[in-house]
């Protein structure tokens, strides 16, 4: 059965402004709604659908300003600014009066501010009143020097505002607002600037108290934006929670914490209800000046308050319970964050399994560890170097526990998701693993320590050499007469060599001579020799071979005895 074809929408007989408005606000695709808008306003009242031939000629729907508003408001939010800017050019001829049209052009002026264009909301601004036919006013011109400031182009405001009053608009308590936030955000501006202007406002507004309490107290100057939180009170300008806000996040930044907690009891006094940044920026101050346990009491009252905690909240305070040293707090914490739907990020696993290691719970920070690395959180551009340190503090501490198959474990997966590790930490995995006699593992890092171009220091030769020199283990005089048979005479071993520096020596020595006197291949098969039962000569063998020398690696080797009594000479 063939599928059925749609029917076509139907227009109603007579297509009023009003009932054009509701279609265009019923219409979720902007670029649809646009092409309703097109359609109705060239098609006649009573039209059939747009390709009906047999439609009546008759008067466009004339739209209402509201409706343009809304059309170029919702292409403004999806980012098809040219198309918005073209609506406006088209709704010129729609409307008798050019200054019905400010209403939209400012929402477009704004929209290019919001889409980090402040210089195309200033071409628009400045092309207005040739393209629209409409003047400029004190509104437009506010909005594009809020575009401009938003931005950081203050040069570009200063002369905005300069041409603003030649042209005979006086300064409105918006302008204000935005000169002082100039002031405020530029660092090389004092902020006594800022004061000054805000001083010339006739009416100051909440917003223009808050912007100059927010940059006295960025600039260190808490006490005079306390005193100016009260002469707003003193005016009957009522704070705001943007305004309560900003002096509890300084006021706990700066440790004064019962001044803070004053501060908050005060919004509830005054029927302002705190929001996720309030409760965010006092429980931060409270953990970092040590006082984890009033955090708590708080992200408890957060919660009863409906006021969902973020991950920057429940971190916050995970944070500061494991520098205060309670893990199991902090390890409920972390479950009450899942069970709400939070997932922790690395910034957050990170500060638990730090805590735990420095703890000495080494074993439960690595399962942690594992738990990060299942639940997908990987090393990012970002991140790289938080993963490096939160894996090289569990292998730290796991060896320091005598953990040294788990550590091996952890390393390993580093190795496999390519994160770098610390020299401090491949001496340790090698220093454990040899002590507990693991060589071919402890080799095996050594061999990851040389192919990251990390020449190990004398103490981690030191440490790998004499455990294997404890444990003899080293090739037979009678493997080397056996590779002296199948071998030329320019590469064997002479017994002389062999009964006076031992077996092992005598091999280090002949590969040495072979590489410098480039019988490269030769050296190499001697190496290998070496690798199979002795390690020592085969890294001194290594970090001789002409491969090395071309990457200028620093010859540095410890003069430390094998199989017979001389050592090795340095060649």
């Amino acid at each position: 059965m063939p599928p059925a074809t749609p029917s076509a929408t139907r227009w109603p007989k007579t297509l009023t402004a009003d009932h054009l408005h509701r279609l265009v606000r019923a219409e979720r695709d902007p670029r649809r709604a646009l092409a309703l808008f097109d359609a109705a306003t060239a098609r006649p009242s009573s039209a059939s659908p747009p390709d009906d031939s047999t439609a009546a000629a008759a008067a466009p729907v004339l739209p209402s300003r509201d409706t343009v508003s809304l059309l170029t408001s919702r292409l403004a939010s999806a980012s098809l600014l040219p198309l918005a800017s073209s609506l406006l050019s088209r709704s010129r001829e729609l409307f008798p009066s050019p200054g019905e049209l400010e209403p939209p052009f400012l929402s477009l002026l704004r929209a290019y501010s919001r889409a980090h264009q402040p210089l195309a909301a200033l071409h628009l601004f400045r092309s207005a009143p040739s393209a629209l036919g409409l003047p400029h006013s004190a509104r437009s011109y506010t909005a594009v020097l809020a575009a401009l400031v938003a931005h950081s182009h203050l040069s570009l405001a200063r002369s905005l505002l300069a041409d603003m009053r030649a042209a005979g608009f006086a300064p409105t308590t918006a302008t204000y607002n935005v000169l002082v936030k100039a002031h405020c955000s530029d660092a090389a501006v004092p902020i006594d600037d800022a004061v000054r202007v805000f001083r010339n406002i006739p009416k100051p507004d909440a917003c223009s108290y808050n912007t100059v309490i927010d940059g006295l107290c960025r600039r260190g100057r808490l006490p005079e934006a306390r005193d100016l939180f009260a002469e707003m009170i003193a005016n009957g300008t009522a704070p705001t929670v943007v305004t309560y806000t900003t002096l509890i996040h300084w006021l706990a930044r700066e440790a004064c914490f019962d001044d803070a907690l004053k501060l908050f009891d005060e919004m509830a006094r005054r029927g302002i209800m705190p929001n996720v940044v309030t409760y965010s920026s006092l429980i931060d101050g409270l953990c970092k000046g040590g006082r984890a346990a009033s955090a708590v009491e708080l992200l408890d009252r957060m919660v009863k308050e409906r006021k969902l905690p973020n991950t920057i909240t429940y971190s916050s305070v995970i944070d500061g319970l494991c520098k205060e040293g309670c893990l199991g707090q902090a390890m409920e914490i972390l479950d009450r964050m899942r069970l709400q739907g939070r997932k922790p990020d690395a910034g957050l696993f990170g500060k638990l399994i730090v805590g735990l290691c420095d703890a000495g719970r080494a074993l439960e920070a690595s399962n942690y560890l594992d738990e990060m690395n299942f639940a997908g959180i990987r090393p990012n551009r970002l991140t790289w170097s938080l993963h490096g340190r939160i894996n090289d503090a569990v292998v730290t501490a796991l060896c320091s526990k005598g953990e040294v198959v788990r550590a091996f474990q952890v390393y390993q997966s580093m190795r496999t998701r390519g994160i770098s590790t610390k020299p401090t930490t491949f001496h340790l995995l090698v220093e454990c693993l040899s002590k507990k006699n693991n060589l071919e593992k402890a080799a095996h890092v050594v061999r990851d320590m040389l192919s990251e171009r990390c020449i190990p220091e004398r103490e981690t030769w030191d440490t790998i050499v004499r455990a294997y020199w404890s444990k003899k283990k080293l090739r037979a005089v009678g493997s080397v007469q056996e590779y002296n048979h199948e071998k030329k005479s320019t590469a064997k071993i002479s017994s002389i060599e062999i009964h006076a520096t031992g077996p092992c020596a005598a091999v280090a020595k002949v590969g040495a001579r072979n590489w410098k006197t480039g019988t490269v291949s030769e050296g190499r098969n001697l190496m290998f020799l070496c690798l199979g039962d002795c390690f020592l000569h085969g890294l001194m063998l290594l970090v001789r071979s002409n491969i090395f020398n071309k990457r200028g690696f620093p010859l540095i080797l410890p003069a430390i005895p094998c199989c017979g009594d001389g050592g090795v000479e340095q060649t």
